[in-house]
């Protein structure tokens, strides 16, 4: 019923028909009990709906009013030992506007034919079943002049039923067609009881059958007249045809065994491969699907205690049948749990396959109801794939529950639709709707008639439209299929053609007359509205319509379908308002009576009556300037101040009802792009600001109470809002919102805070430190702060002083170090930092700014906080080591997040990943070095523990014969790492290998060779030796560097210099 890329629109519903079942009826099903009646007590065929109870039958019509037949009719039934099933009764049409004719046949095969559903008069002959039990009775469409039926039993026999038609009586003749082989008295006292629940059902008694008419141009019976019907019984077991032009035996049909196949390779793909064992299978209905037969199997084995259902199609002929297509259809754990793989009796014979006669020949599923399985308290509907050879899993799947505190009484299917009937007295069609179907048009003929009258005055003036009207009728009445062929001459047209089209169309529906009872007829125009929607979504044109853009004659502008479309609903929304709005009070509606007759010299639309803008709401866009120039008139005849404030509320609230409902329409329904004009820009828009303008001189009035002024205040804001949200333009600097500040009824901080942020610094702050001293008792401050804060203008944030911003920068964590680095306090800063970098956990890089900046601030403090920079350098040890790991590594690991920080038990596990064996265990360890720099512990221990098991358990002792030859596996390459480390670090020795806990974690891994243990333990001592040593002289070395003396090498004789010659001091002292 839809195409397949709009599944997902459809949902499964019990669509309830308007007939129901008659008094009497319901009176039977009252004095039998709900929990007592069958599930096939019920049925229905050719507009005629039938019940059996214990000796009667009651047939009543639930066609349309033109039915050659109205009333319920009470039939008495054959007397009988064995209960009835509506199986056992056929109604049928006798043609040429007769009274239907009745067939019942009893389970011991006592037939009764009454020719005349208005009569009593009746035929009765006994048919020899030998000792079989009746199972159905079906009608057999042949010549004018008989009807013929097909009778047939629980033990796999058939009979042929012929009734002359002519005669007062109906004379039945019946034959045998051929039956299967006979089981013997005992097998066939079985059948007797096969209702008991305490009896396990027989796996060979027939269930069910089916007639089986082939296409006359099909090969699928080779062998067969395809023109001629077959037979085909299904029991649990097996499947058998019957031939009835040959009144031939019975013939199983080989299918079983390929069936089992296929539905055990199904269980052993969920099972992940695993061998199944002790498989069941049931054949539980078939069905007559586009060339072949649909299957409706159900499957368990000893494994699950759950029963899967099945669907398969096969082409069956005389050599072989073969499955083209099987698939298993889930129906949920919540309906699952109602089947019992240990009790077949609750589904076998209760489940129930219906393919109706549209979907059943039709080529793909697609805008039909699907292919209908009904359970005792559900429905599913499914849609298999087109071609079934390409692929196997269902298109669609959807499942609806039956009705709470009712049950399921009967079923039928017919060309068209599948049918459920319940004990509450109902009768219910099982469709596929788009969802939002649930307001329902197709039971009010008023107003189809009413949409039919406009595809017929349309129709001389344009197909199109006639075309259009007439599919959607047919939509709007669930006839679905025939809508979308009615529609399929129009899909040829351009995209603006379509778009035009549907706004014709919906203009011609809003301006519908509502008559006399304007709620009800607006109602109807809601739901038109809203499902044109879902019409052209179902049609597959919405895609279309929606982007293109056609110009309105009523604007200026080009409108796309999608605006269109919302503004049709929302003139509707709105005019459903003003309606609820008037009728609360005369005074309203009076004032809407006058703004109603300013219409007639606004539009073009003559005054009528009351209702004329509910009939025409093409026209409801000029209703606001109408309220305005009414309002002008009447305040100019005001004879007092009173009657004036009334009438200026009155039409203020009329606007506000108006722009409400624009408005929480646009709240539920998505809106069209923003830049798009909307209907109510323009015309409507103006009329508000013009609006806002008369009420603000009523503001400038003097006499006003303070409640007055208060109301009157409101209604500029909300109107002005509007008007402002319609334009696009900005509040700030807006002639209305300057008014109300000039008029001092307005302190919306907001806006003064956005005006100054558009000064420069010197005016701003100037005008900020204004509006602080003026505000005091407001806040005004606090309201800045939170202000820039929500805005993220920090840098203004910080430019603010005063002791309460002081405190109110201590609750923004974000920057509150910030403000403690412009007062120098250090440690705090430090702290804060550190607190930043402890809830980082989404950039590394970041972190490891916070912890740096943490540790600088600590050592710029007088009193230096050691807490703060021993974590500090734990973490930035981490974040250091977590930067020596491959970017391509974490990659592999933490794809969505590679940047994030890690842990320590995350960078080891990391680390031990690495594809470079050694050189990611070795990372390892000397993370865990330099964290037991800080202090021992346990946890620290644990890790150095799995990282050299995790070593030892990467080598292949098999391969190592000697202990040179450790030195060739991982765990070798990282102790040689570590031994000619040229600087390692002081606790280097610290995470050698702890031999015991790691030999004792790897002694399955070591148990391939007896010398391991005594190799590792020996490569540790001597690789503990080398370290210890390489540590002894490394600090050796940095002794003698720290004692060393620094001497002057002593240069040659030739560059030194020249010593002075001495001098006695006489003879430098002058005579």
């Amino acid at each position: 019923m839809a195409e397949v890329n709009a599944m997902n629109d459809l949902e499964l519903v019990l669509d309830r028909m308007s007939s129901e079942y008659p008094a009497l009826v319901m009176e039977t099903f009252l004095s039998i009990g709900m929990n007592e009646i069958s599930d096939d007590s019920t049925a229905l065929a050719d507009g005629f709906c039938w019940m059996v109870s214990k000796h009667s039958i009651f047939v009543w019509s639930i066609g349309t009013e033109g039915s050659s037949y109205k009333g319920t009719v009470q039939l008495p039934l054959p007397p009988s030992g064995l209960p009835y099933s509506a199986k056992s009764v056929v109604v049928y049409k006798n043609g040429r506007g007769r009274p239907p004719g009745v067939l019942v046949v009893s389970g011991e095969g006592v037939a009764r034919h009454f020719p005349s559903l208005t009569s009593s008069v009746h035929d009765e002959t006994v048919i020899e079943l030998a000792s079989e039990v009746t199972l159905s009775v079906q009608f057999l469409e042949s010549s004018a002049k008989e009807a013929s039926f097909i009778l047939t039993t629980t033990s796999g026999s058939v009979f042929s039923l012929d009734v002359c038609t002519t005669m007062a009586r109906g004379e039945i003749q019946w034959a045998r067609v051929g039956s299967r082989e006979s089981r013997g008295i005992g097998r066939r006292l079985s059948n007797i009881i096969f209702g008991s629940q305490a009896t396990p059902h027989d796996s060979s008694r027939v269930i069910n059958s089916l007639i089986y008419r082939g296409d006359s141009e099909g090969e699928d019976y080779v062998g067969y007249d395809p023109v001629e019907p077959i037979v085909l019984t299904i029991s649990p077991s097996t499947i058998s045809s019957f031939d009835l032009s040959n009144k031939s035996a019975s013939k199983t049909i080989s299918i079983r065994s390929e069936l089992e196949r296929r539905v055990s390779s199904y269980f052993e793909r969920a099972s992940r491969g695993r061998p199944v064992a002790g498989l069941n299978m049931w054949f539980l209905d078939a069905a007559k699907f586009r060339d072949g037969i649909l299957l409706l199997l159900a499957g368990t084995h000893d494994n699950i205690t759950d029963v899967t259902f099945f669907l398969a199609v096969t082409h069956l002929n005389q050599a072989r049948a073969e499955v083209e297509w099987l698939s298993a259809i889930p129906i949920g754990t919540k309906y699952a749990k109602n089947f019992e793989a240990i009790n077949e009796s609750s589904f076998v014979g209760h489940v129930f396959l219906c393919v109706p006669g549209q979907t059943a020949n039709s080529p793909t599923c697609e805008r039909t109801d699907g292919v209908v399985i009904i359970y005792p308290n559900f429905v599913q509907s499914v849609f298999l794939p087109d071609r079934l050879e390409r692929r196997s899993e269902l298109l669609l799947n959807k499942v609806t529950p039956i009705p709470t505190g009712t049950r399921l009484v009967g079923h039928a299917c017919d060309e068209r639709f599948c049918y459920v009937m319940t004990f509450d007295g109902a009768i219910s069609c099982v469709r596929l709707l788009p969802k939002g179907f649930d307001d329902d048009l197709s039971n009010d003929n008023t107003f189809i008639e009413e949409l039919s009258s406009l595809r017929d005055g349309s129709s001389q003036y344009d197909e199109s439209l006639s075309l259009f009207v007439k599919a959607f009728i047919l939509f709007a009445t669930k006839n679905i299929l025939e809508a979308c062929h009615v529609m399929k001459p129009l899909l040829c047209k351009s995209d603006n053609d379509l778009t035009s089209l549907v706004y014709t169309f919906l203009k011609h529906v809003i301006d519908q007359p509502v008559g006399s009872q304007p709620e009800k007829g607006l109602y109807k125009k809601r739901i038109v509205c809203n499902r044109t929607v879902l019409f052209l979504n179902h049609i597959g044109i919405y895609d279309r319509i929606a982007p293109t853009k056609v110009l309105i004659s009523s604007l200026s502008n080009s409108r796309t379908g999608s605006s269109i479309l919302i503004e049709m609903t929302e003139r509707v929304a709105v005019a459903i308002a003003l309606w609820q709005w008037e009728c609360i009070r005369e005074d309203r509606a009076e004032i809407m009576e006058q703004i109603i007759k300013r219409l007639e010299h606004i539009s073009s639309v003559p005054y009528g009556c009351e209702s004329t803008i509910y009939s025409s709401l093409s026209i409801i866009h000029f209703l606001p300037t109408a309220c305005i120039e009414t309002m002008q008139e009447l305040m100019r005849r005001a004879v007092d101040k009173e009657a004036k404030q009334r009438l200026v509320q009155l039409c203020a609230d009329l606007l506000l009802t108006f722009v409400n409902a624009v408005e929480t329409h646009r709240r539920n329904v998505p809106v069209v792009s923003a830049v798009e004009s909307q209907w109510t820009t323009g015309t409507i828009s103006d009329a508000y600001f013009l609006a806002c303008k008369i009420l603000l001189k009523e503001l400038q009035g003097k006499g006003l109470s303070q409640a007055q002024r208060s109301q009157l205040r409101d209604y500029v804001v909300r109107l002005a809002r509007f008007h402002l949200s319609e334009c696009n333009e900005t509040i700030d600097g807006h002639e209305v919102i300057v008014a109300l500040y000039d008029l001092g009824e307005c302190e919306d901080f907001k806006v003064l805070v956005k005006v100054c942020l558009e000064l420069d610094d010197e005016e701003r702050r100037a005008r900020l430190n204004a509006y602080k001293r003026r505000y005091v008792a407001e806040e005004f401050d606090m309201y800045l702060c939170r202000y820039l804060k929500q805005k993220k203008l920090n840098q203004m944030l910080l430019e603010e002083k005063g002791e309460r911003v002081d405190r109110y920068l201590l609750s923004c964590e974000g920057i509150r170090w910030r403000r403690e680095l412009q007062n120098n306090q250090f440690e705090q800063v430090s702290r804060s930092l550190l607190s930043l970098a402890n809830r980082e956990t989404s950039d590394v890089y970041r972190q490891r700014s916070f912890f740096a900046f943490s540790k600088l601030a600590a050592a710029c403090s007088e009193n230096i906080p050691e807490d703060v920079v021993q974590d500090a350098n734990r973490k930035l040890l981490l974040l250091k080591h977590q930067s020596f790991i491959p970017e391509s590594l974490v990659k592999t690991v933490y794809p969505d997040d590679p940047k994030r920080p890690l842990t320590i038990g995350e960078m080891i596990e990391l680390n031990m990943l690495d594809a470079d064996v050694v050189e990611g265990h070795r990372r390892a360890l000397y993370l865990l070095a330099g964290l037991l720099k800080d202090g021992d512990s346990s946890e620290l221990r644990s890790f150095l523990t799995n990282v050299w098991t995790s070593v030892v358990k990467h080598c292949d002792w098999k391969q190592v014969n000697q202990i040179s030859e450790i030195a060739d596996t991982p765990f070798g390459g990282v102790l040689k790492k570590m031994v000619e480390d040229e600087n390692p670090p002081d606790t280097l020795v610290l995470v050698l290998p702890p031999c015991e806990a790691v030999l004792e974690a790897c002694r399955r891994t070591l148990s391939v060779n007896e010398f391991a243990s005594k190799w590792i333990r020996g490569a540790v001592e001597r690789a503990s030796s080398a370290v210890e040593s390489a540590f002894h002289n490394k600090k050796n070395e940095e002794l003698k560097r720290s004692n060393a003396i620094l001497s002057i090498p002593e240069s040659s004789s030739v560059f030194r210099d020249r010593p002075l010659p001495c001098m006695d001091t006489s003879e430098a002292i002058p005579a």
